[in-house]
């Protein structure tokens, strides 16, 4: 088996799930890195987010969704879109499977994580059933 992928086939737009597979994201963008040895390309990170895809797709659009996911994002957060890394993938079919549960990457989806917390856990019948 090679360790070659398509970028654009194999990885660009496919969905990121957790060891659980518990859906966390798209892979939106790719950072690439040029070996200086050979000057063959390997991922660097995947990165994932409104930020991501926004700079991706370029124009007014995409300017606005990256601008506003930048505003949204929490202060603690790390600057520039969120990445996960490529050293944490099981597996590439049918999705990008991680090794690592969604709770061990605590900067992934950082806005879903907020409006959960924040705007739908807090309205009645948001939490358990039973109550």
């Amino acid at each position: 088996m090679t360790d070659l992928v398509s970028v654009r086939m194999g990885l660009l737009d496919k969905q990121i799930v957790d060891c659980n597979r518990l859906a966390i994201g798209r892979v939106d963008d790719l950072e690439l890195a040029v070996s200086a040895t050979d000057g063959a390309p390997k991922v660097d990170a995947m990165l994932t987010g409104a930020q991501a895809l926004g700079e991706r797709l370029g124009g007014a659009l995409g300017g606005s969704m990256a601008a506003a996911a930048v505003r949204l994002r929490s202060r603690s957060a790390p600057s520039g879109p969120t990445r996960v890394d490529p050293a944490l993938v099981a597996e590439l079919e049918p999705f990008v499977r991680l090794t690592v549960r969604f709770d061990d990457l605590p900067h992934v989806a950082g806005l879903e994580r907020w409006l959960a917390t924040t705007i739908v856990e807090p309205l009645p019948g948001a939490g358990d059933a039973s109550e």
